[in-house]
């Protein structure tokens, strides 16, 4: 028999979302953890700026376009998890690589000591365990969940 009371309850969760199916999977395990847990739940997501041309890039009005989308979204993801009983929610974007940022630019301004992540991402070459999932994984500094 397991004894319950030797592990102890994550007080802040980061997730990193995107339209995969496996990262909609993880922020669900999030959301349900956090809720069971009373933890603070902090939702981020990245603007890959890599998938997009140039052109795109250089243009004001479709990066303001896709950063106002991008809140958008996380203003969904947060409803959801109010729904869903989590009390303290915090949201966060970066912009670049998913994994780097999530890294050495998010988890740094957070307390966060459990990152919930989906193997696979959205995004690069389609069908390779999570490039990211395993860099977040090599690279975190605290305990990590990556959920298929």
């Amino acid at each position: 028999m397991v004894n319950h009371e030797v592990f102890e309850k994550f007080q802040c969760i980061l997730t990193g979302v995107d339209a995969s199916e496996n990262a909609q999977k993880a922020f669900k395990y999030a959301v349900t953890r956090a809720y069971q847990e009373g933890a603070k739940l902090i939702i981020c997501t990245i603007l890959e700026i890599d998938e997009m041309n140039v052109y795109e890039v250089m243009d004001e009005n479709y990066m303001a376009q896709q950063r106002k989308k991008l809140l958008h979204q996380l203003k969904e993801y947060q409803q959801y998890a109010e729904a869903h009983g989590v009390k303290e929610i915090e949201l966060m974007s970066e912009e670049g690589d998913p994994a780097e940022k999530i890294i050495k630019v998010i988890l740094p301004n957070t307390q966060a000591d459990l990152l919930v992540i989906g193997s696979r991402a959205n995004h690069g070459i389609q069908g390779y365990f999570g490039t990211s999932a395993s860099y977040m994984a090599k690279h975190s500094p605290i305990s990590v969940m990556i959920i298929k």
